[in-house]
C-alpha cells in the first residue's frame, strides 16, 4: 500500500502556491546534440540544433569555428535566414526570431506561439511574411514586417492532421504536407489562403523543395510486403492539377534534401550520402552514393564546391565536392548525441553519452566548454562512475564498459563485463563496483585489475526495477522504481542482505544520502524524504509533489537539486522535509537525466539536448576559488587590438605552459613555456611569440597549465 506523507490536499495546493515566485536559474552555456538542419550564408552557418541555435564560421572550412549558442525552450527543426534575422521553428516553443547582425552575438527579438501543446514543424519565409506548418493545428501566416511583434495573419485547416509537416513557398502558392499528401494553397491573400489542389504520394514525406516547377519530396514508405525509400518528383505547374513525373527509390530510409542545381543530395541514413539528378522532365537517374559514415546521415548542403554533412552523431561534417559523388574530407566538429550521465573530474566533465559511448569535455572555460575526447561503446550509456584513472560506464544491455581516462583527449575503452540484466547506474567502492541491475536488484564487480573487470558473483534479486544505487556507510541504497527504496546491507560484500524496504508513493529513480536521511528522486511521486536512524523502520518524513517527474537528486546545504525530466532543473529548500518550497527552476529543452555540481556551475546531461551548463545560484562563485589558487590571468584588451599584454599573476614560482585553443579544441600552439616567476609577469605576445598576433578572428581559449593549477580565459580576436 502506497504511503501519504503529507496530511491534506490542502498542504499541497498551499505549497504549489508558495513556489509562483521561484526565480528562474541562469543559463550559462551549453554542447548542442544532434543538427537538424542548417542555412550557409557566405561562410556563416546557421544551425538548428536540439536545443537552439548555433552559429558557425567556416571561412576556413579546414577549422571552422563555433562563434554563438543560443538556447531555446524546444528542439529547433528548421531555420531559415533572410536579411538580418534568422526564422526558427522550435516546436512547441513556436517560431522564434533571432537577430543575427552579429553572428557572435545572436538574441532573441520576437516569437510566435499557438499554445503550450501545439507543435511547429516546418517553416518558409518571403518577404513580409512567416509560412507555418503546425502539424494537428493546421498550417498558419505570420505577420514578419514587425521581427518583435510577429502577428498571425490567417490560416487553413487541412482535411487530414498530422503531427508532423512541412511547408515550401514560391510566390504566391505554398505546398504544405501531412503524412503522404502535399497541399497546395492559395497564399495571395494572407488573411485567407485558399485550398488549389492536392496530391497524395507513396509514403510519408520527410522533407521536400522547389526547383523550377517541381516539387520534389523526400518519402519513406514500408507495409512489410514492399517498401520505397526515396525521391519523389512532382509538377506543380498547375497547382490545382500536380502530377507525379519521376521517382527513384535508394532502398534504405531517407531523411532529409539538399539541392545544388539538377543535383540532390539525400541523407540516406547508413548509406550516407545519395546523388540524384533530376532532368528538365523530372526524370531521376542515380549519380552515386558516398559511404563511409560512423552513423547515419539525415543532413546534406552543397554550396560553394564544398559539401556539409551531418547526422545524430556524427556532429558536422565538411567536405571538398570532388565530382558529385567522390568527397574529400575537410573538418569535423562534434557535438553530443544522448547525454544520460554526467561526473566531473578537475577540468574535465566525462558524459555517458547513451548509444554514442563516452565523450569527454573540456570545462576549463565553462562559458565554452569544448569536446575533446571521444571512445565508443556497444550498448546504451545510463550511469558513469570514476575510479582512479578509470571511467565506468553502466550499458544497459552491455553490461559496464571500462575506460582508461589517463588523456583525456584520448578515452581508451579497455574492458567490459556483462552484468546478470540491464545495467542502470554504477557507483564504486574499494575498486568494487555496485551495479544498479535492473530487474534483478544489485550486482557487484571486481573493479581491482584495470583492464580485467569481471563479476563478483550473481545479482542480488530485489523487488522492484533498481534504477540507482548510492552507499551510504555499510549500506546500499536502491531506488528500485515501483518497489521504492531498498536497504541491502554490504558490509559482507559477497554476502549482501536486505535489511528493508520503503515504498514510496510514486517510482523511485534516484537516491541521495546525507546524515541520516535518505532523498529520493520518486518520478511522478515528486522528492521523497525518508530518516533512516533506524535502518530497520525507515521513516518517510516529507514530499513535495512539485517535481512532476523526478529522476535524480543532489542535496548541497539546505537544498536539493532535481532533475526533473521534461519540466528541467528545479531547487528545492529542505530546511523542513515537511514542507519543502521551489526557490529556483529552469526549463530545459530536452530531457533532463542527471546532473553535477562543480564549483560556480550545474552540469546537466540533458539527453537529446545535449549538455547544458547553468550558474549554480547556492556557490560562493568561482572567482574566490581561483584566488585562492594563488594563480590567475589576464589579457589586456580583450577582445584583443594590435597591442595587448597578458598579465600572469602567481603566489608562487610555477613552471607552467600556456597553450592556445580555437573552439572545437583544437590546439593551435604555446604561447608561452617556462617558469612564472612569484609576481605579477607580462607577456607581450606579438613581440615573444607571433603565434595571437596571426591568428584570424573568433573566440579562443587560453590555457595555463602547470603540474598543480590550471586556469584558462576566452580569447576575442575581432
Amino acid at each position: 500500500m502506497k504511503k501519504t506523507l503529507l496530511p491534506s490536499i490542502i498542504m499541497a495546493l498551499l505549497l504549489l502556491f508558495s513556489t509562483s515566485k521561484a526565480n528562474n536559474l541562469e543559463y550559462v552555456s551549453g554542447i548542442p546534440a544532434t543538427v537538424n538542419d542548417y542555412k550557409i550564408v557566405g561562410n556563416i552557418m546557421y544551425c538548428a540544433v536540439n536545443n537552439g541555435i548555433m552559429i558557425m564560421d567556416y571561412t576556413d572550412a579546414a577549422t571552422p569555428q563555433m562563434l554563438s549558442y543560443l538556447q531555446m525552450e524546444d528542439a529547433a527543426g528548421q531555420i531559415e535566414i533572410q536579411g538580418e534575422y534568422a526564422y526558427v521553428m522550435a516546436r512547441t516553443a513556436g517560431m522564434r526570431i533571432i537577430n543575427i547582425s552579429n553572428p557572435s552575438e545572436p538574441f532573441e527579438t520576437g516569437s510566435f506561439r499557438l499554445g503550450n501543446s501545439a507543435q511547429g514543424w516546418g517553416i518558409a519565409v518571403q518577404a513580409n511574411f512567416a509560412y507555418l506548418a503546425y502539424g494537428m493545428d493546421g498550417f498558419r501566416i505570420v505577420d514578419i514586417s514587425n521581427p518583435s511583434s510577429p502577428a498571425e495573419t490567417g490560416a487553413f485547416f487541412l482535411p487530414e492532421s498530422d503531427i508532423f509537416s512541412r511547408v515550401v513557398v514560391k510566390e504566391n502558392v505554398a505546398y504544405t504536407t501531412v503524412g503522404n499528401i502535399v497541399y497546395a494553397l492559395n497564399v495571395q491573400n494572407p488573411q485567407s489562403p485558399v485550398l488549389l489542389g492536392q496530391k497524395s504520394i507513396l509514403g510519408g514525406i520527410t522533407d521536400m523543395a522547389l526547383r523550377q516547377n517541381f516539387l520534389i519530396c523526400v518519402s519513406n514508405f514500408n507495409d512489410f510486403s514492399s517498401s520505397f525509400y526515396g525521391l519523389i518528383v512532382l509538377d506543380v505547374t498547375n497547382p490545382a492539377s500536380i502530377n507525379q513525373v519521376g521517382n527513384y527509390d535508394t532502398d534504405v530510409y531517407s531523411y532529409k534534401l539538399g539541392l545544388s542545381g539538377n543535383l540532390c543530395y539525400i541523407g540516406n541514413g547508413t548509406a550516407g550520402v545519395a546523388v540524384l539528378n533530376v532532368d528538365a522532365l523530372g526524370l531521376v537517374t542515380y549519380i552515386g552514393n558516398v559511404g563511409g559514415f560512423t552513423s547515419p546521415v539525415r543532413l546534406v548542403r552543397v554550396s560553394d564546391g564544398k559539401a556539409f554533412v551531418s547526422g545524430e552523431k556524427i556532429g558536422i561534417q565538411s567536405f571538398i565536392v570532388d565530382t558529385p559523388a567522390s568527397f574529400t574530407h575537410l573538418s569535423s566538429f562534434s557535438t553530443l548525441h544522448d547525454c544520460r550521465d554526467i561526473q566531473i573530474r578537475g577540468n574535465v566533465a566525462y558524459i555517458a553519452n547513451g548509444r554514442d559511448g563516452l565523450v569527454t569535455v573540456d570545462i576549463s572555460d565553462p562559458i565554452h566548454p569544448v569536446i575533446v575526447g571521444w571512445s565508443p561503446n556497444s550498448g546504451n550509456g545510463l550511469g558513469i562512475a570514476l575510479n582512479n584513472d578509470y571511467a565506468y560506464i553502466a550499458d544497459g544491455s552491455a553490461g559496464v564498459m571500462e575506460y582508461n581516462i589517463v588523456n583525456p583527449h584520448l578515452p581508451v575503452l579497455t574492458g567490459s563485463v556483462m552484468t546478470d540484466n540491464w545495467a542502470q547506474d554504477i557507483v564504486i567502492r574499494n575498486n568494487i563496483g555496485y551495479v544498479a541491475v535492473d530487474v534483478l536488484g544489485l550486482q557487484l564487480l571486481n573493479l581491482s585489475i584495470p583492464g580485467l573487470p569481471s563479476s563478483a558473483g550473481s545479482a542480488f534479486d530485489l523487488s522492484g526495477t533498481s534504477y540507482g544505487i548510492t552507499l551510504k556507510d555499510n549500506l546500499a541504497l536502491l531506488a528500485s522504481g515501483g518497489a521504492g527504496l531498498h536497504l541491502v546491507d554490504i558490509s559482507m560484500p559477497a554476502q549482501p542482505a536486505l535489511v528493508s524496504t520503503y515504498n514510496t508513493p510514486g517510482s523511485a529513480y534516484d537516491v541521495f544520502s546525507k546524515d541520516n536521511k535518505v532523498y529520493i528522486a520518486d518520478s511522478q511521486g515528486g522528492l521523497v524524504v525518508v530518516d533512516i536512524s533506524d535502518i530497520h523502520m525507515p521513516q518517510g518524513i516529507g514530499q513535495s509533489f512539485i517535481p512532476g517527474d523526478a529522476r535524480q537528486v543532489i542535496v548541497e546545504g539546505n537544498s536539493a537539486f532535481v532533475a526533473d525530466w521534461s519540466h528541467g532543473i528545479r531547487v528545492l529548500s529542505i530546511n523542513d522535509p515537511a514542507n519543502m518550497i521551489q526557490t529556483h527552476n529552469y526549463k530545459l529543452s530536452g530531457t533532463a537525466h542527471n546532473m553535477a555540481l562543480h564549483g560556480e556551475f550545474i552540469y546537466i546531461a540533458s539527453g537529446s539536448a545535449g549538455l547544458t551548463i547553468l550558474r549554480n545560484p547556492l556557490s560562493t562563485g568561482k572567482n574566490e576559488l581561483k584566488k585562492q589558487a594563488g594563480l590567475s590571468m589576464v589579457v589586456s584588451p580583450n577582445p584583443i587590438q594590435e597591442s595587448f599584454t597578458i598579465n600572469l599573476n602567481s603566489t608562487k614560482p610555477l613552471d607552467a605552459t600556456l597553450r592556445l585553443y580555437d573552439v572545437t579544441g583544437r590546439e593551435l600552439g604555446i604561447v608561452f613555456s617556462g617558469t612564472i616567476p612569484a609576481g605579477e609577469s607580462l607577456i607581450n605576445s606579438c613581440s615573444a611569440n607571433p603565434l595571437i598576433c596571426n591568428i584570424k578572428s573568433g573566440i579562443y581559449l587560453l590555457k595555463l597549465d602547470s603540474a598543480s593549477e590550471s586556469i584558462s580565459l576566452k580569447l576575442v580576436k575581432p
